[in-house]
């Protein structure tokens, strides 16, 4: 067995597990269609990881104020730069960049850029 194959089970028991490292969040996402679709899902939200990570201590490149890791089941098609996911289903975020983990997408996310108020006219 492959550590992909081993780590699979341990992904969705430990660290998606909202009794160890996840918490639930709601979700509001375009449909694809022009609609939206909300739903619920179990997630790993981490403010303080973006803060830390070291291309942003060290060069100071924004990467986001959140880090968000959330299965590619509730988000098949994988986000997109400046694409706006909203948590709690009436907060915007934008999505900043978006990774594949190992069956999760690690979402970094900014709730500043996504304000109106935060672009200044050209």
């Amino acid at each position: 067995m492959s550590l992909r194959q081993q780590f699979a089970p341990d992904l969705a028991r430990i660290f998606i597990n909202t009794n160890e490292h996840a918490t639930e969040r709601e979700f509001r996402v375009s449909d694809g269609r022009g609609g939206t679709k909300t739903f619920v899902a179990p997630v790993v939200w981490d403010e303080e990881a973006a803060k830390q990570m070291p291309t942003v201590r060290l060069q100071g490149i924004y990467m986001g104020d959140v880090q968000c890791y959330i299965e590619q089941k509730y988000l098949p098609r994988k986000p997109v730069p400046q694409e706006i996911i909203y948590s709690p289903a009436n907060t915007m975020w934008e999505v900043v960049d978006c990774t594949d983990e190992e069956g999760c997408w690690l979402l970094y996310l900014s709730a500043t850029r996504s304000q109106p108020g935060s672009y200044t006219p050209a």
